[in-house]
Protein backbone atom coordinates (compact mmCIF):
# COMPACT_ATOMS: atom_id res chain seq x y z
CA UNK A 1 0.00 0.00 0.00
CA UNK A 2 1.46 3.37 -0.96
CA UNK A 3 0.97 6.58 0.93
CA UNK A 4 -1.12 9.23 -0.82
CA UNK A 5 -0.89 11.92 1.88
CA UNK A 6 0.50 15.36 1.03
CA UNK A 7 3.70 16.04 3.00
CA UNK A 8 3.64 19.23 5.06
CA UNK A 9 6.90 20.77 6.31
CA UNK A 10 5.12 21.78 9.55
CA UNK A 11 5.01 18.10 10.55
CA UNK A 12 8.48 16.98 9.40
CA UNK A 13 11.43 17.43 11.76
CA UNK A 14 15.20 17.05 11.13
CA UNK A 15 15.45 14.36 13.83
CA UNK A 16 12.87 12.23 11.97
CA UNK A 17 14.83 12.18 8.70
CA UNK A 18 17.68 9.84 7.79
CA UNK A 19 20.08 10.37 4.90
CA UNK A 20 20.13 7.21 2.81
CA UNK A 21 22.28 8.26 -0.13
CA UNK A 22 24.18 11.22 -1.54
CA UNK A 23 24.95 10.97 -5.25
CA UNK A 24 25.65 12.91 -8.43
CA UNK A 25 23.12 12.63 -11.25
CA UNK A 26 23.82 15.73 -13.35
CA UNK A 27 24.02 17.61 -10.03
CA UNK A 28 24.18 16.76 -6.34
CA UNK A 29 21.14 14.80 -5.10
CA UNK A 30 20.19 13.33 -1.73
CA UNK A 31 17.80 10.49 -0.89
CA UNK A 32 16.13 10.88 2.51
CA UNK A 33 14.13 8.39 4.57
CA UNK A 34 11.12 9.68 6.49
CA UNK A 35 7.91 8.27 7.94
CA UNK A 36 4.67 9.84 6.73
CA UNK A 37 3.38 11.95 9.65
CA UNK A 38 -0.21 10.86 8.89
CA UNK A 39 0.07 7.09 8.45
CA UNK A 40 3.64 6.13 9.38
CA UNK A 41 4.40 4.64 5.93
CA UNK A 42 8.16 4.58 5.16
CA UNK A 43 8.92 7.07 2.39
CA UNK A 44 12.00 7.90 0.33
CA UNK A 45 12.36 11.56 -0.62
CA UNK A 46 14.67 12.50 -3.48
CA UNK A 47 16.00 16.05 -3.24
CA UNK A 48 18.17 18.13 -5.54
CA UNK A 49 20.72 20.51 -4.03
CA UNK A 50 19.93 23.94 -5.44
CA UNK A 51 22.55 25.95 -3.57
CA UNK A 52 25.56 25.52 -1.31
CA UNK A 53 26.42 28.22 1.21
CA UNK A 54 28.73 28.53 4.19
CA UNK A 55 26.95 27.53 7.41
CA UNK A 56 27.11 29.11 10.84
CA UNK A 57 27.22 26.04 13.09
CA UNK A 58 29.76 23.84 14.80
CA UNK A 59 30.65 20.38 13.59
CA UNK A 60 29.92 17.66 14.40
CA UNK A 61 26.21 18.42 14.52
CA UNK A 62 24.61 17.72 17.87
CA UNK A 63 21.13 16.15 17.98
CA UNK A 64 20.16 18.56 20.77
CA UNK A 65 20.01 21.37 18.19
CA UNK A 66 16.87 19.75 16.75
CA UNK A 67 15.04 18.75 19.93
Amino acid sequence: MSCSHELDADYLYPGDVGVMEVYDDSGLRITLAVACPDCGQALELDAAVDSVEEGEFELPLDDELYD
